[in-house]
């Protein structure tokens, strides 16, 4: 007997469902019905990020300015029970936020997997459960790689299972060693990106002092909710994390007329590298990173045109555009 259904409906006809504040556990980034994929690079501030998140949402507090609907959430960690007790002195997280640290010895079998989450549905259902967090992927995937399409749904279809039962789910995630765009930094590929909602990246905002505890969120999203990119600081050892200006866009604009007339002497498209050899020999010393985090700004804004994959053997070429 088939089991597949055939829903014929016109487009002209279909109306989206609207999305209500009681949908939202943290407002543009993490909604019942929603997975949420986090990515940066090891030992940045994720999990201290979650920290902050998980102790707002007990507390139903705005965090790094937008608001938190009262929640219960599960993180299952790959961090011992004694890294999370030391973290939670420093950032408390409150009675409803519950921890599952290390529960296989390796990585799950996808039965071992599909129990787990099995257990997180028991909860929702008995309403113990708005937020799911898996911190990170890597270890908690039931096969051999993120780039396996296979090993990624046998993953990810019990969580969207879990979603579909009205929670929240957010992974953490490490992102792949060569340089990609805003959004494509996930280890894994398209399938991954293209399973998620909304994709988030936390990025460092600089080499400086003065930028050592503050962090870049960048959010690309199916939801028109979620905010392009926010900059926050945390205080070691406090829970004070507040929302502050991004000093690396300031940086951005005080330059970019430099950048435009390298640009503009150039009569071919130029990898990054190949505009600093022209970097003015009176401005203060520019690295790499960051004249092509620079680019990528401006490539975002439409100011230059960029071409390439963005590979090591197909680097991203830039020019002003034609018109120029």
């Amino acid at each position: 007997m088939p089991t597949a259904s055939f829903d014929l409906r016109p487009l002209s006809e279909l109306v989206p469902p609207p999305r209500t504040d009681s949908d939202w556990l943290w407002h543009g980034y993490l909604a019942r019905g929603n997975i949420t994929l986090l990515t940066s690079q090891w030992k940045s501030g994720k999990t201290t990020l979650l920290a902050g998140l998980i102790r707002a949402l007990g507390a139903g507090t705005p965090f790094l300015g937008r608001p938190c609907a009262a929640s219960a959430a599960t993180v299952v960690s790959e961090e011992s029970v004694s890294h999370w007790a030391g973290r939670t002195r420093a950032i408390p997280a409150g009675p409803r936020a519950h921890l599952i640290a290390r529960p296989f010895p390796g990585r799950p079998t996808p039965e071992e997997w599909g129990d787990l989450v099995h257990r997180a549905v028991a909860l929702r259902a008995a309403g113990s459960l708005d937020l799911l967090a898996i911190d990170p992927l890597a270890n908690f995937l039931p096969g051999p790689s993120e780039s396996d399409p296979a090993s990624l749904h046998t993953m990810l279809d019990p969580l969207r299972r879990l979603a579909e039962a009205g929670a929240a789910i957010l992974i953490l995630h490490h992102p792949r060693k060569e340089k990609a765009e805003e959004g494509s930094a996930a280890r894994g590929g398209g399938a991954l990106l293209g399973f998620v909602d909304v994709v988030l990246e936390l990025h460092r905002c600089g080499q400086l002092a003065s930028d050592a505890n503050r962090r870049r969120l960048v959010g690309l999203s199916r939801l028109s909710d979620t905010p392009r990119q926010l900059v926050y600081e945390w205080t070691p050892g406090t829970a004070d994390f507040r929302v502050v200006d991004d000093p690396s866009l300031e940086r951005f604009r005080d330059n970019w007329e430099v950048v435009r007339v390298i640009l503009a002497r150039r009569a071919v498209a130029a990898t990054h590298k190949e505009l600093l050899i022209d970097w003015p020999l009176d401005r203060p010393p520019l690295s790499p990173t960051q004249l092509y985090e620079w680019l990528g700004r401006a490539a975002g804004e439409g100011w230059v045109t960029r071409t390439g994959s963005g590979t090591r053997t197909d680097p991203f070429r830039f020019r002003l555009p034609a018109e120029e």
